[in-house]
């Protein structure tokens, strides 16, 4: 933006003659131009990545303190939109881990270090662009990180994933309400869709303070029946290096190979690749940068820490449970069959907290949030997801035909942000914006390195 020419205060400005108009206001283009060159370049290749010549949204939070409640709350939300009805049931937890016997606890240790790391990297990011708007903001993270085709690609290919999740979801909740309380599936579809709309209605941030609030009570309702379960029959866990013969009958993550460690990384690479919007929004929200990094941190401790507790749980009546659909029901009716009522409630809160995120997260990337177009989009997703979720193709059916392969395009991704940390660790050594591309030229090198260091 060119300058404007002022005189002191209270002064009249002073007009230049038009020779030295000219002059200047060329001298003030080239320098424009310059700028520009330059910041362009060091935005990269993908359309505008990076944030070079924007103002670091971090100076202005180093003398705000992080909010506890906040902390709390993100967290809440992190736990709240992985967790699913399949983690709820004990269903994923039993595939990605307890069928490989003890060695699940290793898969469980990777989970927990990525989960923590990739969370904390993401909602950073959101915290570093939180002046982009939404869908602007998924759209960059995903091209920042996996670079200009593959992040183009999942950019569209994550939100429509999504959807079918929520389909997944919407027939879950029909099914639990037509096995616990004998409500016709459709009835419960039909119900679930509404809630996840009305959500929506009240936008983003209404929707991280209500799953903020759900995903610890989840988080503590499997705490205390894996802890019971535990208590229960701890010698259970000593022998189950007898039960191989049952662990060779369960289906895994990786399709009978007994690879523990690819089991881990598969959970995450599941989850985290259609998470991405969610947690750089998140992120976006936050005051001051540690209360996104905390946030997610904690959240991948929590969500995994659980998971860990339930896998020991499960280990210890591995017997009874192994050819379960619902392992996590027997283990509440250890406590008492009445539970069971409380479970369902449990599985319906965690199939909510997940689908009303992933709705917004693919109305939003279609018709950002505030326009005229976004609660169309929002009409016609929520019927679409309706249609197909009481169609004759049922749960599992449903689940079999969405959630192969996704896993292994979320390694690719996270072999992305490795790479793409990496680079941000080398640039943040040689004193430059952690953005820079690497091929950037040496004068844009220079003119950035007076930009204060993010990460």
């Amino acid at each position: 933006m060119p300058f404007a020419i002022l005189g002191r205060r209270g002064a009249p400005a002073v007009r230049l003659p038009k020779s030295a108009e000219r002059k200047e206001s060329g001298k003030e283009k080239g320098t424009t131009m310059s700028e520009k060159t330059t910041n362009e370049a060091a935005v990269g290749y993908a359309a505008g990545q990076g944030s070079l010549g924007r103002s670091n949204p971090e100076q202005g939070a180093k003398s705000k303190s992080a909010s506890v409640l906040t902390i709390i709350k993100f967290a809440g939300a992190f736990v709240a939109f992985l967790i699913g009805s399949g983690y709820a049931t004990g269903q994923e937890i039993m595939q990605f881990f307890t069928a490989y016997g003890i060695w699940s606890m290793g898969g469980l240790l990777i989970a927990l270090i990525l989960f923590a790391w990739l969370g904390k990297v993401l909602m950073n990011y959101g915290y570093r662009h939180k002046d982009l708007g939404p869908d602007a903001m998924s759209d960059r993270a995903f091209r920042y990180y996996a670079g200009k085709y593959f992040g183009a690609f999942l950019a569209w290919f994550i939100p429509l994933f999504l959807v079918l999740v929520c389909i997944v979801m919407t027939s879950g909740a029909g099914a639990t309400l037509a096995q616990y309380f004998g409500i016709p599936a459709w009835a419960g579809s039909l119900a679930m869709c509404l809630i996840v709309f009305i959500t929506n209605i009240f936008g983003f941030h209404r929707i991280v303070d209500v799953i903020g609030v759900v995903g610890p009570i989840i988080i503590v309702f499997t705490l205390a029946i894996a802890g019971y379960a535990i208590a229960s029959n701890p010698q259970g866990l000593a022998n189950v290096g007898e039960q191989s013969s049952l662990f060779a009958e369960m289906a895994n993550a990786t399709n009978g190979a007994p690879l523990w460690a690819l089991g881990g990384l598969l959970y995450v690479a599941y989850n985290v690749a259609g998470s991405v919007p969610f947690f750089a929004q998140t992120g976006g929200t936050a005051r001051v940068p540690r209360e996104a990094k905390i946030g997610a941190v904690l959240g991948g401790i929590a969500f995994i820490g659980a998971a860990m507790l339930m896998n020991v749980a499960l280990l210890c009546h591995i017997e009874n449970v192994y050819m379960l659909d619902v392992p996590t029901l027997y283990l509440s009716d250890l406590i008492s069959p009445a539970l069971s009522v409380v479970f369902a409630v449990i599985v319906l809160c965690g199939i909510y907290s997940t689908a009303a995120p992933m709705m917004w997260t693919a109305v939003n990337r279609f018709a950002p949030e505030g326009t005229k177009r976004n609660k169309a989009v929002l009409v016609l997703f929520s019927a679409a997801v309706l249609v197909i979720a009481v169609s004759p193709l049922g749960y599992s059916q449903l689940m079999g035909i969405i959630y192969p392969y996704t896993g292994y395009i979320g390694i690719a991704f996270i072999a992305c942000v490795v790479v793409r940390q990496l680079i941000e660790l080398y640039n943040k050594k040689r004193g430059v914006d952690v953005e820079t591309p690497l091929l950037l030229k040496k004068d844009a090198e220079v003119s950035t390195s007076a930009e204060a260091t993010r990460g």
